[in-house]
């Protein structure tokens, strides 16, 4: 059945109750279960009290005239208190709660109410200013749909990053400090990696950006520095040089005087903290060329740009030569091959037979270059250019900026990541560039 509420001004506007514990305004509603039939016109005659008590009065239209006018006398008569306490006596000594359509509240129970109400309020502004003060921890998942935040934060496009993560992902891993840090995924555990690498943000910077401690950055950092060592130098870069043959299928046009070319090498050096009180490795740390502290590496890049070649970090004053015949490059190399480099590197000597070296020619003790060699220096420099373009990107890694004393025995493997990670950036040569694509 369909319960309607209807207010208790009649007709007249006057309030239809008979209630002495409290007033009655316009906004009360009574149940239509209260009315006969559910009318309103019926009045509200239907209560607890007074069930089973009420007449059932014939229909007025049909009383005859003479019970009509009977009524009409006896109403004249004026009610005395004593008839008016009769009335209001039943309801308010057999008044009911009803649970059903008690639609009001006493004063104590709403007090009580908004008491309660009140300290859950105050237990949830509680709550809320907890929450607003604990840090939340930076996550790849916060950047890497960003671009500019990845290149900025690890020197690598977001597709590049998950190539390496994913690869990373098929090889177990085994901490250096023999216990492993599970509040991070391993996807966030290289992000650490190539944040320290690119920025070189100190352990407890990455320990407060990583809601962390200092122990744990560093035993996820070293151990992400052996791991991506192990698994994209040493097993996709060392001892793979490409042939000949695939150089010049992908050999740019200012390679054209130079198409037997398969390498092109150049030294590079990073400053270190002075070797403590050794005087003999200060004395072989120490670079004449960079007036500090030292170690030095040959890079080898192949004339599409690629770096195919790193060498160990030796002291600062070890020579060219010297580190290229340590580093036994040469044997990696076949008759035919073509090696450019700069005029430091005089190992006209040590060469295999059959591998030939072109260099800038000398001026020695003439007043100038002759026309054909002015052109043989610009032809040669204008391929040798992309070495130094990849020795500036492996250098762009700010923690190959200052090698500290922590990191000396790891920074032969530390230089030799990053140069690995410069493949996985956008090509060197525009020519190149052109004909790559992310979506292949």
């Amino acid at each position: 059945m369909l319960v309607k509420l209807y207010c208790l001004f009649n007709s007249n506007n006057h309030f239809m109750h008979r209630r002495k514990d409290r007033r009655v305004n316009s906004s009360d509603r009574i149940c239509s279960c209260h009315f006969i039939d559910g009318r309103k016109e019926n009045g509200p005659t239907l209560f607890p009290w007074n069930q089973g008590t009420y007449f059932d009065f014939p229909n007025p239209n049909k009383i005859s005239r003479q019970c009509r006018q009977a009524e009409i006398g006896e109403s004249a008569e004026p009610e005395t208190n004593e008839s008016i306490l009769t009335d209001t006596e039943p309801m308010v000594e057999n008044e009911v709660a009803d649970e059903e359509h008690n639609y009001m509240q006493s004063y104590s129970s709403l007090v009580l109410e908004i008491k309660e109400l009140e300290k859950q309020i105050a237990y949830l502004q509680t709550e809320m200013a907890t929450l607003q003060s604990q840090k939340h921890p930076l996550t790849v998942a916060n950047v890497i749909d960003n671009e500019q935040k990845m290149l900025m934060y690890t020197s690598l496009k977001p597709q590049m990053f998950r190539i390496i993560d994913s690869t990373l992902q098929r090889f177990p891993l085994v901490y250096v400090d023999s216990w492993t840090p599970s509040a991070f995924s391993r996807t966030d555990q290289l992000f650490m990696t190539l944040m320290k690498l690119k920025l070189n943000c100190p352990f407890l910077d990455l320990a407060e950006r990583f809601c962390t401690s200092k122990a744990t950055i560093h035993n996820i950092i070293i151990t992400h520095v052996f791991a991506l060592h192990e698994v994209f130098f040493e097993g996709m870069m060392e001892n793979n040089i490409p042939s000949l043959l695939k150089c010049k299928a992908s050999m740019p046009a200012s390679f054209g005087d130079f198409n037997c070319c398969r390498l092109v090498i150049d030294a590079t050096e990073v400053t270190q903290d002075v070797p403590g009180q050794d005087m003999t490795a200060q004395s072989q740390t120490y670079s004449s060329y960079k007036n500090r502290h030292t170690v030095k590496s040959v890079t080898g890049v192949a004339p599409n740009g690629a770096v195919v070649y790193v060498s160990k970090l030796y002291p600062g004053s070890t020579s060219d030569v010297a580190i290229v015949k340590h580093s036994n490059m040469l044997a990696k190399l076949s008759p035919g091959d073509m090696i450019l480099a700069d005029k430091g590197f005089t190992i006209h000597s040590i060469l295999p037979q059959g591998i030939h070296l072109n260099i800038p020619p000398f001026l020695k003790d003439k007043g100038q270059y002759t026309p054909a060699e002015v052109q043989v220096c610009r032809k040669i420099a204008r391929s040798r250019i992309h070495v130094e373009r990849v020795n500036e990107r492996i250098k762009n890694f700010e923690i190959l900026s200052h090698i500290p004393q922590q990191f000396r025995h790891i920074s032969t493997k530390i230089f030799q990541v990053c140069a690995m990670l410069v493949n996985f950036q956008n090509p060197m040569i525009a020519e190149i560039a052109n004909n790559y694509s992310f979506d292949q």
